[in-house]
């Protein structure tokens, strides 16, 4: 086997054969069960078939939407501008393996880890796409919650080299993103409880009747009076109400924009509906900077980690025989 720096996922051919891997220094020779090394840790055709079957999935829906591709059995091996599905899901699964590997190579370096791929090591033997993906969530999991602590060391460490300047930039490029209040939404309602409604039947036509209009509660309340069914009017806003009306006309809507002055019909319950009228809108600003400085920090401190973990995944080798990862396809 030769060794080499994979760049872009090429699967004609992946890896070219002849020079033997004694002769590769720095490297660690494979061993029959290993079907390639990314980044000098050797990974299992069973590990491999994890990440190559996780993407199979998202392959499909890929070619499907993007290409309009037939699902059938020639779909895997069909070419579509430069590559077949089956290629496409081998580059991406590679790419994924080489940023989890780097991954965990920084988890055993900070202890968080035995020794890189250790996730799977708990996985039962399976048998089928379906329990294979099933073992790739869980290692997912296991790893998603090393890495938080793996960047929550990384902030500790290195939370002082951050300076004040950085943290002004980044707070007005990304205030935007993660900083935002939500918009202060004013409302009234005019609200009914289910076992105070006589006829149901006339109910509802008025609810129909009124329902998207741009008319006051105050008149609409008169109106169902007149018809005998008693309301109560109320006014709130979206910043002190916990959603429960605010929330209720969303969901009837949905829109988070506010339609200011129309009138829709939600169910607080099945015990309680109101007609939710929204009065004015306003920008609910930013959290200022000086109460945010530390997630500032944080978040500056994560996406360094996380551009350093990307170079490295990006230069990462690979070792492998391209006639036993050919096996591996989905036709």
């Amino acid at each position: 086997m030769k060794k080499m720096k994979v760049k872009r996922w090429k699967w004609v051919p992946l890896f070219l054969l002849g020079i033997l891997a004694s002769l590769i220094g720095g490297c660690d020779v494979l061993k029959p069960a290993d079907i390639l090394s990314v980044a000098d840790t050797p990974m299992s055709a069973k590990i491999y078939r994890f990440f190559l079957q996780n993407e199979k999935a998202l392959t499909v829906n890929r070619y499907v939407t993007k290409y309009h591709a037939k699902y059938n059995a020639q779909f895997w091996q069909t070419k579509h501008g430069r590559q077949t599905p089956q290629q496409a899901a081998q580059a991406q699964a590679m790419n994924k393996m080489k940023q989890f590997v780097i991954e965990d190579q920084a988890l055993v370096k900070a202890k968080l880890l035995t020794k890189p791929l250790a996730e799977f090591d708990g996985l039962k033997k399976t048998q089928g796409t379906g329990a294979d993906l099933m073992g790739m969530a869980a290692a997912q999991k296991q790893h998603r919650e090393l890495m938080l602590k793996l960047q929550a060391q990384y902030v500790k460490a290195h939370r002082k080299s951050v300076t004040g300047q950085q943290q002004a930039a980044f707070y007005r490029q990304n205030k935007g993103k993660y900083w935002a209040r939500p918009d202060l939404i004013h409302y009234e309602t005019l609200t009914f409880e289910r076992g105070k409604i006589g006829n149901l039947g006339e109910f509802t036509d008025l609810i129909q009747r009124f329902n998207g209009q741009q008319t006051d509660l105050a008149s609409v309340q008169k109106a169902f009076g007149t018809a005998g069914f008693h309301g109560q009017l109320g006014q709130n806003d979206s910043l002190n109400d916990a959603d429960q009306y605010y929330g209720a006309y969303l969901g009837a809507t949905n829109d988070q924009t506010g339609h200011v002055g129309q009138i829709f019909a939600a169910w607080l319950s099945d015990q309680k509906m109101s007609l939710v009228r929204v009065t004015a809108s306003s920008k609910g600003g930013f959290v200022p900077f000086s109460d945010v400085k530390e997630d500032v920090t944080a978040k500056i401190l994560q996406a360094q980690l996380a551009k350093t973990l990307e170079k490295r995944a990006k230069r990462a080798e690979v070792q492998g025989d391209p006639a036993q990862l050919a096996k591996e396809t989905f036709a």
